[in-house]
Parts: structure tokens; sequence; C-alpha cells
């Protein structure tokens, strides 16, 4: 994956407005049509209309490059930090990314390459393109997310719900947001004891109403299993 490099002002913290999300999509370096892939709904005239104010921007639209956001300041705030450290501008113990606690200058700069490549994976993950005949799929999905141990108490959400046709990764980026969880998930193994999340993918079922189509949960298509990261 190509990381634009911008200066830390030029990413938009929110992506709310058709300024920011025309924002967000260059600091990401991609086209409407780009952008429509990555998000999986619609295409480039979509997006056109988010940036002209004709449409609002999706919710979970936001939420996704918001979390993109997030992780091209944080690929950014290393970045900076590794070329301070390599020239000897900075040294261990006046940084401030992390918990850095050995004086040893090399292994801070391996520790923080290893952020870096890990930020750079999570960033290809949300922008990359789904596997289609050359354009963008229109098959919508119900994501949820639930708890493998319930914790029954009202002021803690036990599952999260989700439809719209996007990457399973992309759904737990947008659950983290919504969920606001002190850590990031990320998809793990079936036998991986760590696991404390199910993400179920079903299909959806269409009822016009109107108008208007409601969606519901359909057939389960797939389950995954998901730890924190």
């Amino acid at each position: 994956m190509r990381v634009v490099v911008v200066t830390m002002t030029a990413i938009p913290q929110l992506v709310r407005t058709r300024d920011e999300l025309k924002a967000a999509r260059r600091v990401l370096g991609l086209s409407a049509e780009g952008l429509a892939m990555m998000v999986r709904m619609g295409d480039g005239r979509t997006v056109r209309r988010w940036e002209s104010g004709e449409n609002e921007v999706p919710g979970p639209v936001t939420v996704v490059l918001e979390t993109a956001m997030d992780f091209l300041r944080q690929h950014e705030d290393i970045s900076r930090q590794l070329e301070m450290l390599k020239s000897g501008e900075m040294r261990t113990g006046s940084m401030s990314w992390g918990s850095l606690r050995e004086d040893n200058t090399e292994a801070d700069i391996v520790r923080l390459s290893e952020a870096k490549r890990s930020l750079e994976q999570a960033l290809a993950i949300l922008t990359r393109r789904p596997p289609t005949d050359g354009g963008p799929s229109n098959q919508v999905h119900w994501y949820t997310l639930k708890r493998m141990t319930p914790r029954y108490k009202s002021d803690e959400k036990d599952d999260w719900s989700l439809p719209g046709e996007t990457s399973p990764e992309a759904a737990i980026a947008y659950f983290v947001k919504d969920a606001r969880f002190p850590h990031r998930l990320q998809l793990c193994s079936s036998d991986d004891l760590s696991a404390e999340f199910l993400l179920e993918k079903r299909n959806v079922i269409r009822t016009q109403s109107g108008a208007s189509q409601r969606l519901q949960p359909g057939e389960l298509v797939e389950t995954l299993f998901v730890k924190r990261a």
C-alpha cells in the first residue's frame, strides 16, 4: 500500500462534512471511484454527491474514514520519531509513543518500525479493493458483533449491528468507534483462547415499505472470531 506523506494538520480529525470527506479521500490518495470501492457503497457518483453536499455522508462511512485518519496520524507520529531517533535528534526517554522503558535507542527503532508496519497493514485492510468483476458490489450483508460471554449489564452493550457491504475488518472498525472500546479489535482464529467476540456475517432480507426498503438480518453466511488487539 502507498501511504501518502502529509503533514499532521492536513489529516482531518473528523469526517462529517463534505470538505472533510474530500480532505480524507485526498490524504488516502483515492479517487471518488476508489473511495466508493473502499467503503463498498455505490460508485464514484455516490461519493461526488456526498462531496457536493447533495447527500449526507453516511454514518458507517464516517466511522471507517475517521478510523483511517487515526491510523494515518499515528503513522505520521511514528515516522517523525523514527527520523529523529535515526538522526540522533531524539534519544530514548524523551519519546511520547507507547510505554518505552529501556534506554536502548536501537531496540526502540525496531519496536517503532514494527508499529509502523502494523499501522500500514491496518490501512491496507481498510482501503483495499474488494474482489469484484470490475465494479463495486451492490450486495448488502448484515454484520453483528456479539460478546462470547454477555455482560447483561444495563451500562454495557453485548452486541452491535451494522447493515452494509463492507469487509469484516471495516465492520470491526465501525464497532470499535461506535462502542468506544478502550482497545482495538482484530480477527483471530477459532482456537485462539483470547477471543472475546463473535462476528456474524448474514445475508439481508429486503422488505419494501412504501418508497423505501427495510433491511433485516437473514441467513447466517459466516461466523468469525474477534479479540482485543
